[in-house]
């Protein structure tokens, strides 16, 4: 951004500011964010949005037919008034320019297949256009989905229960690989049985080299060891383990080996952009010495790990210097209780920070969490600072699904609370928080901070700065789950509210 740019924008940040707070104590930067409509689509469901680093492509799952006859070329000054709230973006009214897609199936009506959106023109595909990239006539809307864009736009993984390649007779989940260019998917995983907990949660890094998931399969054999890069893998029991899959050489690493848990035991696994990092959900105890030689202590970088009492907890390994770090440790009491107690962990690029939700406040920050009454926050770990931060404070409500930008500027989460009162209905919203840079004046939380707690003392730090997205009423969406770019900038969802089905929405941060 250039010098005159940065005056601009701050001397807008600044009015807004002055106009939604109500003392100087308590002001806080804020803007709102235009959602753009992506998909125009009669029935049917447009979901799990995924988007890489330029915000000009975008992964979705759909079962419609996306192909029409007509429309003009999309505009990034277009905006379109999907609530009829008069909001100014553009009348009401106004015709959406349906997105070409010149090789879709007209018959898709059941089937979950996956769909790139192109914002601009490139090669011979066309700007505002949709490419289908898989072809499923059979398995409902999940025969395809967690689908996963690595940042460059190249490349695409999820898992599935179609037979893609010749290799999936039995029907049970695999992962899958496709390269944009070449439209050929590679079945990645190869197991028999454990249906549709085989194999899931798909996550790549920014170079698509690495690929991280949670499996029930043995990988046993000559591909795959242990994070010592020696040991021989070893899943013969069946649990739910992280494994990871090197594109360049064709080998797994067996990340975790546990024993118990079955589908819940190690879960959702994310890998940071670098492909260094993988951090995930975990029910197991990683206490004592574990196979592959791996050394995990606790965020303090000192104690043991001990999960003997099976809470979920959040769990980061560095795959190079197979080290691993156990980043919460909860007991099982009041809402902070079962495999979800602390979960949704994403990890930041060199995996500096990790961002979680959790119903464990009064356990992970007793001192500064309000009412503290266990409902879902949002907690960033600084893994270099070894501490924990609690961005969102509320005594109601949610606060679910943060993901901290590959590049840990900002942390997105999807919400129904009201922070700077632009959400007073306490619809489902999407906020965009920068992580906090510096501590926080005496009395005040930290910049990284918003609260939505009547009864708590704390004040609103007046470097916070946050967007929203500009929805009426907030939106509906039928899951949770959402794409943001490296940045932070660019975020990508499903809403039905106020247009039929679901359809996939886009936001600029900075528009």
């Amino acid at each position: 951004m250039s010098p005159r740019n940065r005056r601009a924008w701050f001397a807008v940040a600044a009015s807004i500011a002055a106009v939604v707070c109500t003392s100087p104590i308590q002001a806080a930067f804020l803007t709102l964010a235009t959602a753009r409509l992506v998909t125009n689509t009669t029935g049917g469901l447009n979901q799990n949005a995924s988007i890489d680093k330029s915000g000009k492509l975008i992964l979705f799952t759909s079962n419609v037919d996306h192909v029409h006859t007509s429309g003009t070329i999309f505009s990034e000054s277009a905006t379109f008034d999907f609530d009829s709230s008069g909001n100014g973006f553009t009348p009401a009214g106004a015709t959406h320019p349906n997105p070409a897609c010149t090789n879709c199936s007209t018959s898709n009506a059941t089937a979950g297949n996956l769909y790139l959106w192109r914002a601009s023109k490139k090669g011979s595909s066309p700007a505002n256009s949709v490419k289908q990239l898989t072809f499923s006539a059979t398995g409902g809307f999940t025969a395809n989905q967690a689908a996963d864009l690595n940042q460059k736009g190249t490349f695409v993984a999820w898992d599935s229960d179609r037979d893609h390649t010749g290799g999936n007779g039995d029907g049970n989940r695999e992962i899958f690989l496709m390269e944009i260019a070449t439209g050929t998917p590679t079945q990645i995983t190869s197991t028999t049985g454990n249906g549709d907990t085989a194999n899931r949660s798909a996550s790549l890094s920014s170079d698509a080299k690495t690929l991280g998931f949670d499996s029930r399969g043995d990988f046993a054999g000559p591909s795959c060891t242990l994070t010592d890069l020696v040991s021989p893998c070893d899943n013969a029991d069946g649990n739910s383990e992280i494994m990871v899959y090197k594109r360049d050489t064709g080998k797994f690493i067996q990340v975790t080996k546990t024993t118990g848990g079955t589908s819940q035991a190690n879960v959702r696994a994310r890998v940071s952009d670098d492909g260094r990092f993988v951090a995930f959900q975990s029910t197991r105890s990683f206490a004592g010495s574990l196979a592959g030689g791996i050394v995990c202590t606790q965020l303090d970088g000192v104690s043991a790990c001990d999960n003997a009492d099976a809470n979920g907890e959040i769990m980061l390994v560095d795959l190079k210097d197979n080290l691993m770090t156990q980043v919460t440790n909860t007991a099982p009491g009041g809402g902070c209780t079962g495999t979800t107690a602390n979960e949704r962990a994403e990890v930041s690029t060199r995996g500096g920070y990790v961002s979680f939700q959790s119903t464990c406040e009064a356990q992970l920050n007793p001192s500064g969490c309000g009412a503290c009454n266990n409902n879902d926050e949002v907690f960033l770990a600084n893994i270099k600072k070894k501490t924990i931060q609690q961005l969102t404070i509320s005594d109601a409500g949610y606060n679910r699904v943060p993901r901290v930008s590959g590049n840990g500027t900002y942390v997105v989460f999807e919400s129904n609370r009201s922070y700077k009162t632009q959400n007073p209905s306490h619809g489902r919203t999407i906020y965009l928080l920068r992580r906090s840079n510096g501590r926080a004046p005496t009395g005040q939380t930290a910049p990284g901070q918003v609260i939505e707690d009547g009864s708590s003392a704390l004040l609103q730090n007046a470097k916070a700065q946050i967007s929203s997205t500009a929805f009426s009423g907030g939106f509906n969406s039928a899951i949770e789950q959402f794409g943001v770019s490296f940045n932070g900038r660019f975020v990508a969802f499903d809403n039905q509210k106020n247009v039929g089905n679901q359809e996939i929405f886009f936001v600029d941060g900075k528009k």
